[in-house]
């Protein structure tokens, strides 16, 4: 992982997909962690939700209520999927959406940062037409290929290169979690929070 002056050299990179009910339930969740710049492992779980995947989203993530009829259900993957998020630094791309969705869903957990790589990516490249994931992967020419795209496992390898490419492209002063923090926490990023404390 990292000590908190240390250059960040793990973490884990999350995206979900959502049944598109204005109650949203997760129903892909992906986590990908990532070791000096190189994949240690991709996790993804389709899961069973209450209330059916609405057109509007099986259009854009392709996943049908079909598929998800001999999906597990949340409670039956809880303890796996809180297990494999784990207590390290996250990642994503407009993340505090992805977070906040896991909390809801899955219950309490404390990992130590929540980073955003779109506060990171206008950080390090501020005068870019567009933040979005699609402009990324042409931007940095990440290995993602098109049908990969809007589904979990796809857009959090996406997130986990993209990191890594912002990563180096900081001074090697800007690489631990209390700098990283500062440049691009999202909203809901415990790290910060826990330095203040620390201090009273």
């Amino acid at each position: 992982m990292s000590n908190h002056s240390g250059e960040v050299l793990d973490f884990i990179a999350v995206d979900v997909e959502g049944n598109g009910q204005e109650q949203q339930e997760i129903i892909e969740l992906a986590i990908v962690s990532s070791h000096q710049n190189t994949t240690l492992d991709i996790l993804s779980w389709l899961i069973r939700p209450i209330a059916p995947v609405t057109e509007q989203a099986m259009r854009f993530h392709g996943i049908t209520n079909e598929e998800l009829e001999s999906s597990s259900t949340t409670d039956e993957i809880r303890s796996e999927v809180l297990e494999a998020l784990g207590k390290g630094i996250v990642v994503g791309h407009n993340v505090s959406v992805d977070t906040r969705l896991i909390r809801k869903q899955f219950g309490e957990w404390g990992p130590l940062a929540i980073i955003d790589t779109i506060k990171l990516a206008k950080y390090v490249c501020p005068n870019l037409r567009s933040y979005s994931l699609d402009e990324m992967i042409k931007e940095f020419a990440l290995d993602i290929s098109a049908f990969e795209r809007h589904r979990a496992t796809g857009d959090a390898r996406a997130t986990a290169q993209l990191f890594n490419i912002l990563l180096s492209k900081l001074k090697s002063s800007q690489r631990d979690v209390l700098t990283l923090s500062q440049i691009a926490g999202s909203a809901d990023n415990p790290f910060l929070e826990d330095q203040q404390g620390d201090l009273f």
